[in-house]
């Protein structure tokens, strides 16, 4: 028993000492372009074609980069901006992604095995470039929950309202914000970390490795599922996930782990609450079920012929 609790102790404590400055330093970019940056500012960098606009949205987490905590509003705020919304959609699954925070989040994990966050990248651009297309054929209209305008009015939630009122403020009041920003989108986005921490550094101490040898297998759909319902239910910020994915490797094949790294940035349980905010419930779901059949097959394709 005290070998069970030493172990889970420290395997928790690594996880949060590493993940910590990654997580911190990602929320604090990201409320720096909540309040100093405004939503039109964003929506014009989306071009109105759809093939440059997938693009935009593709690589945009690397010029705005955001986690999934912060990428629903911004999506939030594209569509009600009237921007497509399967390019919208494209930017929310790939930006925590491309997020340069989460890249060398990622490098700093797998220090032994750097293409572990290009296999990361490069998953993730073609899963949600191709949800995106997908989405193209969703009916229009037909998302967007009837109380929720189209136009940004400051009844439509604070980010409308930062944007509106960021020119009118002054630098100091900014910066105030910014603070007061990043101590929400902490305690809003820590929890999830030290909670899939704990449950890591449980199920890692509780449970025999022999049990793992058949999930350590070069291609087991077993371990992606198993790898994308622990993503699901930690709903660690993109920034700091590779950590709690890095304490699986050895466990878990590197094609198992794409799972985690890929579709946990794409949809997680307090995203989908964020969405069901914005969105009918209908859209939300049918949404998921895309998003994770289309990793599924994506993961599992590419991890064939990548690894």
């Amino acid at each position: 028993m005290l070998s069970f609790i030493t172990t889970t102790n420290t395997i928790f404590l690594s996880i949060l000492l590493q993940a910590f400055p990654f997580m911190l330093l990602g929320i604090v970019i990201s409320s720096i372009l909540h309040v100093f940056i405004s939503d039109n500012f964003i929506v014009k960098v989306f071009p109105s074609r759809h093939g440059l606009g997938f693009l935009t949205a593709l690589f945009g987490g690397l010029v705005f980069p955001v986690c999934e905590c912060a990428a629903v509003p911004v999506l939030s705020g594209l569509v009600k901006k009237g921007v497509a919304m399967p390019i919208a959609v494209t930017f929310m699954l790939a930006a925590p992604i491309l997020n340069p925070i989460s890249i060398m989040a990622t490098l700093y994990a797998f220090p032994e095995y750097p293409m572990a966050a290009i296999y990361r990248v490069i998953f993730g651009i073609v899963t949600a470039a191709s949800i995106g297309i997908l989405l193209l054929f969703y009916p229009k209209n037909e998302y967007l929950k009837e109380d929720i305008e189209h136009d940004c009015s400051c009844s439509c939630g604070d980010s409308c309202c930062a944007s509106q009122n960021s020119g009118q403020n002054s630098f100091i009041e900014n910066l105030k914000e910014m603070f007061l920003h990043s101590g929400t989108e902490f305690f809003n986005v820590g929890p999830y970390l030290i909670l899939g921490a704990l449950f890591t550094s449980l199920i890692r101490a509780g449970v025999p490795s022999n049990f793992f040898i058949k999930f350590n297998e070069s291609h087991s759909l077993s371990g992606i599922l198993i790898m994308m319902l622990f993503a699901f239910v930690f709903s660690a910020c993109s920034t700091s996930d590779a950590f709690i994915a890095r304490s699986f490797y050895g466990s878990f094949s590197l094609f198992s782990i794409m799972g985690f790294l890929v579709y946990g940035p794409m949809m997680d349980i307090k995203n989908i609450f964020m969405l069901l905010s914005i969105f009918k419930k209908r859209f939300v779901i049918e949404l998921m079920i895309i998003i994770t059949v289309m990793n599924i097959i994506f993961i599992s394709a590419m991890g064939f012929i990548f690894l």
